[in-house]
């Protein structure tokens, strides 16, 4: 068990990589909309996923065995499939405005070229070093720059604290329906519970991309009360021993988790 929850998590951590090369590669007005087609997406498989499972292994009667073979399989096919991804054209940090062919940079406080005013030297190579101090330099800038926003702020902390509560849930859930159900005991449905969460989840992360919704006005109404129906739903879980207590508020809570995720994008 303990094996499992470290890859389980591992492969999780790549979910922060993967959404950084997405939005590296699209507009930032498409932002909302493509995480609602990568959720999407994502959950589809996911809940194929869960229902192939449980159906091998309630129906068919597949060892598990065969199921962790099928796995193995399908997490190499994943790692496999990044390495065909293009490369992005420009960096998520480091932007560069494109003017028109042959425009020249101008100064903020200046109508005079930077090529004219820069000081010879500048045009000397920078070495390895340098150019990482350098590079160094300007993500501290625009760290300081952006976290001196104070809904920034708020906004990256829910964020934080909402994904880790999460990743912590879902890589432990599995072990709380063993503890209030066991499966030596009891049948059990949790490849079907899995299915139902995901596709609503990815239902919700879909819709939110078509929705009308002025978010910046709407958002943080929506972020405060999905947030403590969130809450509920774990508190329901953890004092409530009842399995299909357990099953309904997981679903609510993960349906819910991708709705917001999606709005807070």
């Amino acid at each position: 068990m303990q094996l499992l929850e470290f890859f389980f998590g591992l492969a999780t951590a790549t979910d922060i990589a993967y959404y950084s090369y997405i939005y590296s590669v699209v507009e930032p007005a498409q932002y909302q909309r493509v995480t609602g087609y990568c959720r999407s997406i994502t959950l589809l498989g996911s809940a194929a996923g869960s229902l192939a499972g449980q159906l091998l292994v309630s129906v068919a009667q597949i060892p598990l065995l065969y199921l962790s073979i099928i796995t193995l399989v399908s997490a190499t096919s994943a790692f496999m499939a990044p390495w065909f991804l293009p490369m992005p054209g420009k960096s998520l940090f480091f932007h560069k405005s494109q003017g028109t062919e042959g425009e020249k940079p101008v100064h903020q406080n200046s109508r005079v070229p930077m090529d004219k005013a820069e000081d010879p030297e500048s045009k000397v190579p920078l070495k390895i070093d340098e150019v990482t101090m350098v590079s160094l330099y300007f993500v501290l800038c625009d760290l300081f720059i952006c976290y001196s926003c104070p809904a920034l702020l708020a906004w990256s902390v829910w964020w934080a604290l909402s994904t880790c509560g999460y990743f912590q849930l879902v890589n432990y859930v599995q072990a709380l329906w063993e503890k209030v159900r066991p499966s030596q005991e009891f049948e059990i449905y949790n490849g079907y519970v899995e299915t139902v969460s995901t596709l609503l989840g990815a239902l919700a992360a879909f819709g939110v991309g078509y929705i009308k919704v002025s978010w910046a006005v709407w958002g943080e109404l929506a972020l405060c009360i999905f947030s403590v129906v969130m809450a509920v739903a774990v508190y329901l879980m953890d004092t409530i021993r009842n399995i299909w207590v357990c099953y309904t508020s997981y679903v609510v809570f993960r349906a819910t988790y991708m709705l917001l995720i999606t709005i807070a994008t």
